[in-house]
């Protein structure tokens, strides 16, 4: 079951802001102007919203599936900051071990342990598990439909067989606002508002879907107004990077969804301070609407929130274990070449319900005869 929570622990929320943050620059001003990260696509802006609700995804069955600005997200539910740099730099110890562009994640749950740090203790993540994350893909809108899959799943579990330990779990699709111009958004929305399944659809919208305006993407620029009328289905619109008001809709959404009273779209609007990628310097933008963003900076909002902590100290904490990690990360090798072809099948030894079913014939097969077999051999079992 999830544990319940009140308000924020704002110092958590706090450290992995600063920590997304200082990565991110770290990446865009020593690793990618020489190529060591190949893509680099900065949360400046988006960080808030997507740790405040990564923190409240506590069920050991709750899900997630994310997109290429989805860091911090991934950062709060328990991904380390070595593992985050690997990815990037292709390096042992990231999620894929150099598979994919770096900034797609998948996790497993996962327990942390703890070590010491100069006579006291410190975690080495935030949380003490990790959620599950689907794998990712680059392909925008490609996220929808597995969480919705998952959220199947729960149902099954919950409604049929009648399973209490799944009572109360979601999943949350997260993506951008360009990505609901896509067959993947529209295909899980309609899976979701007629099923009711518990999926929360997590839309950050900064208004430029790469460099499109927004009222190129949607009509009157607002694609959640648009939907009012869909059955089945909560909207919540909010400022993603107000401390005041995004806990608030993060929780109504999550509460929504965990009562099993169906799908939520929550809509939260944020600053995209940085441009989509590194290489991209916004000129699509006038510098009004620049100057805007950074007014809008979460950061500079959560320090007036919080004047009480000590800012300078978090700062200083964050920069020294992102250079730490990348100190780590640069000195550790590179995949092995020979392994570029390890986990594209299963291997034997996963095969087979302990002795029970005989070890299947190995032999590649189609796609639609692969589906068959592996149904014949669910229903058998």
């Amino acid at each position: 079951m999830p544990k319940k929570t009140t308000s924020p622990d704002w110092a958590r929320v706090a450290r992995l802001l600063v920590l997304s943050r200082k990565l991110d620059e770290f990446e865009e001003r020593e690793l990618a102007p020489v190529g060591k990260v190949p893509y680099q696509f900065s949360a400046k802006g988006h960080e808030l919203s997507q740790i405040l609700l990564a923190l409240q995804l506590t069920h050991p069955h709750d899900a997630a599936t994310v997109y290429y600005r989805s860091r911090p997200l991934m950062l709060a539910a328990g991904l380390t900051v070595r593992e985050a740099l690997a990815a990037g730099m292709a390096k042992t110890g990231s999620p894929s071990e150099g598979r994919d562009v770096g900034v797609v994640f998948s996790m497993r749950p996962k327990t942390f342990h703890r070590e010491e740090t100069k006579g006291t203790k410190k975690d080495l993540n935030i949380q003490n598990q990790s959620i599950t994350v689907l794998p990712s893909s680059g392909d925008v809108g490609a996220q929808y439909t597995p969480a919705a899959g998952w959220a199947q799943a729960i149902q099954y579990h919950r409604d049929v067989l009648k399973n209490k330990e799944w009572d109360k779990a979601i999943v949350i699709a997260h993506g951008g606002e360009g990505s609901v111009a896509t067959s993947g958004f529209w295909s899980a929305l309609n899976i979701a508002a007629t099923r009711k399944i518990p999926m929360l659809f997590f839309i950050e919208d900064n208004s430029f879907a790469i460099s499109v305006r927004s009222e190129l993407q949607s009509p009157n620029a607002n694609f959640s107004a648009n939907l009012k009328n869909f059955k089945n289905l909560l909207i919540i619109d909010g400022d993603g990077a107000d401390p005041e008001d995004a806990p608030q809709k993060i929780s109504a959404a999550l509460a929504h969804v965990r009562a099993g009273k169906g799908p939520c779209l929550l809509h939260l609007r944020v600053p995209r301070i940085s441009g989509h990628t590194f290489i991209d310097d916004q000129s699509y933008k006038t510098e009004s609407e620049k100057r805007n963003d950074v007014k809008r900076d979460p950061l500079t909002r959560l320090k007036k929130f919080l004047p009480d902590l000590d800012w300078p100290a978090l700062t200083a904490d964050a920069e020294a274990e992102v250079r730490a990690a990348y100190e780590f990360v640069a000195s550790s090798p590179d995949p092995e070449a020979d392994s570029v072809t390890s986990h594209l099948f299963a291997a034997p030894a996963s095969y087979g319900h302990g002795g029970a079913v005989p070890q299947p014939d190995l032999t590649r097969i189609n796609l639609i005869d692969a589906v068959r077999r592996t149904l014949e051999a669910e229903m058998t079992r």
